[in-house]
């Protein structure tokens, strides 16, 4: 039985197949998992992270015996709060483009899970990763809140309270603000902007998380907030459009002297992570006109198009084409989906990046995004968070958004 009605365009009739089989998927083996981070906690893998060469061998070689590794080195499948939230997104949008009552209610249940599961002893609801996460200068602990998972599950709650009207969904859109405004540090520049913090530990200066913040806070308003709460945001909006390269490139974030962590880190530009800074940009533009957005989304609209996309639709760095991840893959559907609101010009790079991720990157017995692809092989494990549920939210997004074919 099909799940979604057929369509008329190749691309959103090719959108509606591997969402079809990205539900079975998760229908046949769970939303629990293994993740690329969490073979990394593992005390064997931890200490190489803190370098770069050794860390980047520790990746190859989990890439190359993902199942393996794990299973010797007992690390354990987990539940993983962002993807419930990204489920609940997808299936959101799904309920919206279809007006199936069963896709509200399955996305319902993701977002009552999240609620159980909320972390304790925080001023508003936030989530974190089951597992230690470790790189250069950061020890993030299983279980504290991270301010990306705890935005992308605002998300979910405010486009449910927009569907439903649920008050239920509205609290924990402002609870989830309450956790941004009050337990998340905020790192200072002389001139008066400031950085929203990645954990309530983690002084990384990190641009998406920092857009995350600022988004959350604005639909915050949308359902109640004070107006001040966004108001006191601007400072941090402010820090990022102005990390913005001449070319329109965001970099993953900005380094100061004396920080512990790896300046080549935080100065690189990569695919995924500038896809995200762009939707805030997006939404923040949408939300708050205002808020002088425009004209940074469109420099980083033109560099993200032209740079970190090949005309084939493979998603790329701005260092390097390889390895080619799942979740750049999902990005380079996403982003351009949800930009097509404002950019005429969006849909083709969106379907030329999800065909492109089906030819390459999609297990053909089951539909399961497989993690990398690397020159000579590719690394075949599906990771629940990182792989199957972004690209299902992805393909959502893409149904959601396109009737006709993009050429």
């Amino acid at each position: 039985m099909r799940l979604l009605p057929p369509s008329n365009s190749w691309a959103r009739g090719l959108a509606q197949e591997w969402l079809e089989e990205l539900y079975r998927w998760f229908e046949a083996n769970g939303t629990a998992g293994y993740d690329p981070f969490d073979l990394k906690a593992h005390p064997l893998f931890r200490r190489l992270q803190a370098r770069k060469w050794p860390r980047r061998a520790s990746t190859v070689l989990g890439d190359l015996f993902p199942v393996l590794l794990r299973k010797c080195l007992g690390v354990p499948p987990t539940e993983n709060p962002k993807t419930h939230a990204l489920l609940a997104l997808g299936k959101l949008r799904l309920y919206q483009r279809h007006i199936r009552k069963e896709w509200l209610e399955e996305a319902e249940q993701h977002l009552e899970w999240l609620t159980q599961r909320a972390e304790p002893g925080f001023h508003g609801m936030c989530w974190g990763y089951p597992f230690d996460v470790t790189a250069a200068g950061m020890n993030t602990p299983a279980g504290t809140p991270v301010l990306v998972v705890s935005a992308i599950a605002g998300q979910a709650y405010h486009l449910a309270w927009e569907i439903t009207g649920r008050q239920t969904h509205r609290d924990a859109v402002l609870s989830i603000a309450e956790f941004i405004r009050n337990d998340l540090p905020r790192m200072e520049d002389p001139d008066g902007r400031f950085c929203f913090g990645y954990t309530p530990q983690d002084r990384r200066r990190v641009h998406n998380a920092n857009l995350l913040a600022v988004e959350h806070l604005a639909r915050a308003v949308t359902a109640g907030a004070p107006e001040a709460w966004f108001g006191g945001a601007l400072p941090a909006l402010a820090f990022t459009l102005a990390a913005q390269r001449e070319d329109g490139a965001f970099p993953y974030g900005t380094w100061r002297a004396g920080d512990p962590h790896e300046p080549g880190l935080l100065s690189m530009v990569d695919h995924h992570h500038t896809g995200f800074v762009l939707r805030s940009l997006h939404a923040l533009n949408t939300l708050r006109p205002g808020a002088d957005t425009g004209s940074a989304l469109d420099l980083g609209w033109i560099y993200y198009r032209n740079r970190l996309l090949l005309p084939s639709g493979m998603p790329v760095g701005a260092t390097g084409r390889y390895p080619v991840d799942i979740h750049a893959c999902a990005e380079a559907v996403l982003c351009p989906s949800a930009l097509a609101e404002r950019y005429r010009d969006a849909q083709l790079p969106a379907a030329l990046a999800m065909r492109w991720a089906w030819a390459h990157l999609r297990d053909p017995r089951s539909g399961g995004p497989w993690y990398r692809e690397y020159p000579g092989f590719r690394s075949k494990i599906v990771y629940p968070r990182w792989g199957a549920a972004w690209m299902f939210r992805a393909l959502a997004e893409f149904d959601f958004r396109f009737d006709t074919p993009p050429y």
